[in-house]
């Protein structure tokens, strides 16, 4: 239902099984202490230092340097970006190419939500390539040193992976492109609309409004207009809703719905000024800059009159697009949700001020990055040296990322601040959190009746039945719950089937983590999902008409190789 973030939600039902007793204290933190988890914010830090690099800001440029029809630009796109997915953690990967690719196809004359989904699902398919391609990889690898197995090497997952990528690639060169919605992005819409949304009216000198401030005024409470801005004498101000005083004369500037507001401004001493739109000291000093709400945002389930978010940010919200439409009026009392859209009037250094803010990403504007050649050569170098040593087994993949993360810092090629910062802490406690879970599914003996269950109807499903139904219960789950929590409940069953059926545990392990992390149906299964969903202009629909065909071609190619090699 999205009344709580996951990892609250999760945080908070192990916190439960804690106070009842069901799980004592070691027993459940048990997870944060669990070398996957160490592991997934070490791979963070080494994004963050291949950000820095400028590398994937280039990308686009280099890959999609023409234009060419849809199917081949989803091709071009597709393959690099899974590619580089194999190897780093697929969040940040999508959010640094959202912009350049949605640049790329308004300029080139394509929809931007016919590569999005592409994008993000490249992303997810090329994290089921490698150990380190996915948080979800890393949990179930955690999960299975716990019990004293080997685990997984880097590539023992490309045996179904590599596979699994290339039917994703070649569904929507293929088929899954007609399935697209064509859809024209906010700024488009913006850029058409924006003269019936953003209305002036100028204060007439007997006004009694003069003297007045905002409040007092009550131009904050309106419910078909927001007040973005004071022209006065040709300079622009960003009222202070108690301090800034009305004079005659201002321009007051509002974005919304005039009709009901103009009904009512000649009683006020206001008239509706003709010439609509920006003014010239708006185009010179501030810009339209968009901007996604992620799912770890601290502004989510806050009205925006209640997160004030024009002093804190010196920007003002003009409009908001979601489900792949735009609000302009009510905007003060809307409540913000994950994969919303925002477009916003702000001042020219909003970017560089806010650029790698934890409450949103950028998407109408690339922020600029420091290439360096020296941090250039220690990124490659260590990319290049865990492959290396992963192929050789010289380290464990715990002790290589370790290794990788305290170089970065030791170089300086990353700050310590920034690496904290980096991090994406809310995977982690979700990740900790539901790692704890899972053992409470397993010593409460809940895995071990769900196994017998399954094993019951054995006779009538046979082993691959049970394998299809494992997959699918799996695939339901991250849908709905989470990819990482879901993996953390899973394997324990998975695990008492293989103990029951005499099966390879390495088997359940691997449907589970690839199950798990393949969620095409829903925006809100996966991260990168609902990072493209707000900027293509998606409906909830787009994601299960597109994202099915794909989920039942992974779930057979998944079953029939691991068919092939272990029964």
């Amino acid at each position: 239902m999205e009344w709580l973030l996951p990892e609250f939600t999760v945080f908070l039902a192990l916190g439960a099984l804690i106070l009842t007793g069901v799980l004592k204290p070691e027993e459940a933190l048990v997870g944060f202490s669990n070398p996957g988890v160490h592991t997934v914010a070490f791979l963070f830090i080494v994004g963050a230092a291949v950000s820095k690099s400028g590398f994937l800001d280039d990308l686009v440029k280099k890959v999609l340097n023409e234009s060419y029809n849809v199917p081949t630009v989803i091709f071009r796109l597709m393959l690099p970006v899974s590619s580089l997915s194999a190897f780093m953690n697929n969040t940040p990967i999508v959010t640094m190419l959202i912009t350049p690719v949605q640049n790329w196809a308004i300029s080139h004359g394509i929809k931007p939500s016919k590569l999005l989904i592409p994008l993000s699902y490249a992303a997810i398919l090329g994290g089921t390539i490698t150990l380190l391609g996915t948080s979800t990889n890393l949990v179930v690898q955690g999960l299975l040193l716990e019990k004293g197995l080997e685990g997984f090497h880097l590539f023992d997952f490309s045996f179904i992976g590599i596979p699994l990528t290339i039917a994703g690639i070649a569904y929507f060169v293929i088929a899954g492109h007609h399935i697209l919605p064509e859809r024209p992005s906010s700024m488009k819409i913006f850029e058409e609309e924006h003269r019936s949304i953003i209305n002036r009216f100028i204060v007439k000198e007997d006004s009694t409004l003069i003297g007045k401030t905002i409040v007092e005024a009550m131009l904050r409470n309106l419910n078909q207009l927001f007040l973005i801005e004071i022209i006065r004498n040709g300079k622009t101000i960003f009222p202070d809703p108690h301090d800034e005083i009305i004079q005659g004369n201002d321009i007051l500037v509002f974005s919304g719905n005039p009709k009901e507001f103009m009904k009512v401004s000649s009683f006020l001493g206001l008239i509706h000024d003709s010439e609509m739109g920006l003014s010239e000291d708006q185009k010179k000093n501030t810009a339209i800059i968009e901007v996604g709400i992620s799912g770890n945002s601290s502004l989510i389930n806050k009205k925006i009159k209640e997160s004030h978010f024009r002093s804190k940010y010196t920007a003002v919200i003009v409009a908001i697009k979601r489900n792949g439409k735009q609000l302009t009026t009510g905007i003060g009392q809307t409540v913000i949700k994950p994969g919303d859209i925002l477009l916003l009037l702000a001042k020219n250094e909003f970017i560089k001020s806010w650029a790698d803010s934890d409450d949103f990403y950028l998407l109408s504007s690339s922020v600029k990055r420091r290439q360096s050649r020296r941090d250039g050569f220690i990124i490659t170098s260590i990319l290049a040296g865990i492959v290396i040593c992963s192929i050789f087994q010289i380290f464990s993949i715990y002790k290589l990322t370790l290794l990788a993360a305290s170089i970065l810092l030791i170089s300086r090629t990353v700050t310590v601040s920034a690496a904290i910062k980096s991090i994406n802490w809310s995977v982690i406690i979700l990740m900790g959190s539901a790692i704890g879970i899972g053992y409470a599914v397993e010593s409460t003996g809940l895995a071990q009746i769900i196994a017998e269950f399954l094993i019951k109807i054995q006779a009538s499903l046979g082993v691959i039945g049970i394998l299809i139904f494992f997959y699918l219960i799996t695939l339901i789950l991250t849908e709905i719950l989470n990819n990482l929590a879901t993996a953390a409940l899973m394997f324990p069953i998975g695990y008492s089937i293989s103990s029951q059926l005499d099966l390879d545990p390495i088997m359940f392990a691997m449907i589970t983590a690839i199950a798990a992390s393949c969620s095409f149906l829903t925006p809100i299964g996966y991260q990168t999902n609902l990072l493209v969903y707000g900027p293509g202009g998606y409906r909830f629909t787009d994601f299960l008409k597109t994202g099915l065909p794909l989920s039942i071609i992974c779930m057979a190619l998944t079953i029939l190789l691991a068919g092939f090699r272990w029964i």
